[in-house]
């Protein structure tokens, strides 16, 4: 699996891309960014640089990301495809 980046001012979404499927790997923002929308940003620029109908996975550790992911339509799923082994996390599955 080769692990791209999209690295922005703000911070970074690291993901993984291969046959309509996208993985995210994980991501960082700058402290002085937190708080203020800018990691939404990032996933909506990462989600237009891809086909709609694309599927998208994504292991989330924190409670205000889940709420993003459903508020998207995101569905929690028991497994991913994933780089490692996600411990902790739950799960989601959406197509964008």
């Amino acid at each position: 699996m080769v692990k791209q980046s999209l690295k922005t001012q703000f911070g970074n979404i690291d993901y993984h891309y291969s046959d309509g499927l996208l993985i995210f790997l994980g991501s960082f923002i700058e402290k002085e960014y937190r708080g203020q929308g800018k990691w939404k940003e990032m996933v909506d620029t990462l989600f237009k640089m891809f086909p709609k109908g694309t599927k998208v996975q994504v292991p989330v550790t924190k409670k205000f990301l889940v709420d993003f992911f459903e508020s998207k339509g995101f569905k929690k799923v028991e497994k991913i495809e994933y780089w490692g082994n996600p411990i902790n996390t739950i799960n989601f599955e959406g197509i964008i």
